[in-house]
């Protein structure tokens, strides 16, 4: 499907509230895919809709499709909201218009989740998952209609660049609910190592620029992969491959999520309790050339393997096949 026209129907704002500031539909979707050249982006956002009308946006993305015609609707519905278009919708979008249709679901990881995505199964021609990848095979109907992906990022956003790295280490995500991320957190902060710190979506939030930047600027960058604490899930969050595109060394849970795109030891590292973290954060600040020897070779592979121009052309493959393209 060259030259692909893709209709993001996707929600404007962060959990679809303009109190949170625009959602990240905006670069790991719109944007990563504009920048790739691989064909035209419109976009769709229901909650604004809903906002600026007062109804609901099932007719308008009806009309809209129609109009516009794309070649994909790839659509981000929000667990916990009833703004998203209606499976009806998207029903009436696949049976009366020759748009293949590709649903993104994250948070993939129990049961909940599964039920949430296996409802748009029977309309979606693509159902993506991008952070967990263990869970689903065996709890869906048809898992041949499951992509694994990770989440795609702006190549004008997150890159390496040439600028010096004066911060040591950084955690930009949120804490608060988060009892083992600030029990991590403090015990390296009591080690006298200075973490940059910002909050998450709703949490003392940077711009998405200031957050690359910081990114930039960072020798290590720290993330956790449990979803909750204590549960025995992970995921393989955007914050791995923001972190690897932008030439910092990231440092990451054990688990097998981020295994699937990145091999620890060789890209990153990977840690088990707080006291393996402490150890390898002080062993990695005092051997600089090792630090960023390993750092490069993240980014290098990332560059080549994870980028937005391979996630897109993978998506764009995926949903070509479902209706019998080559």
């Amino acid at each position: 499907m060259p030259n692909s026209n893709i209709l993001f129907v996707v929600e404007k704002w962060a959990e679809c509230d303009p109190s949170h500031g625009l959602s990240n539909a905006h670069h790991n979707f719109i944007a990563s895919f504009r920048a790739t050249g691989l064909g035209k982006a419109e976009t769709f956002f229901f909650d604004e809709h809903i906002a600026m009308n007062g109804t609901r946006c099932d007719a308008a993305l009806i009309e809209c499709v129609r109009t516009r015609r794309p070649d994909i609707v790839f659509a981000t519905p929000v667990r916990g909201t009833d703004m998203n278009p209606s499976i009806d919708t998207l029903v009436r979008i696949g049976n009366e218009t020759s748009a293949r249709i590709v649903v993104l679901n994250g948070d993939s990881y129990d049961d909940a989740a599964i039920l949430w995505t296996e409802s748009f199964a029977s309309v979606a021609d693509v159902i993506v998952v991008q952070d967990c990848y263990s869970y689903y095979p065996g709890r869906v109907r048809d898992p041949r209609k499951y992509l694994a992906t990770w989440t795609p990022q702006d190549p004008g956003l997150f890159f390496a660049g040439n600028d010096p790295r004066p911060i040591d280490v950084s955690f930009l995500g949120s804490v608060g609910r988060y009892p083992d991320r600030k029990r991590a957190l403090g015990i390296i902060e009591a080690a006298g190592i200075n973490v940059t710190r910002g909050g998450g979506q709703a949490e003392a939030a940077l711009s998405i620029e200031d957050y690359a930047a910081v990114l930039r600027q960072s020798r290590i960058v720290l993330n956790f992969s449990r979803p909750v604490f204590d549960a025995d899930i992970f995921q393989c969050k955007g914050r791995v491959i923001e972190a690897t595109l932008s030439g910092a060394l990231l440092f990451e849970q054990e688990n097998p999520e981020t295994e699937r795109w990145l091999t620890s030891g060789i890209h990153h590292v990977s840690f088990g309790d707080e006291r393996d973290l402490l150890d390898k954060v002080k062993y990695y600040l005092a051997h600089e050339d090792e630090r960023a020897a390993m750092a490069l070779a993240g980014q290098t592979h990332a560059a080549k393997n994870l980028s937005a121009d391979v996630y897109w052309r993978k998506v764009i493959a995926a949903a070509s096949h479902a209706m019998g393209g080559s």
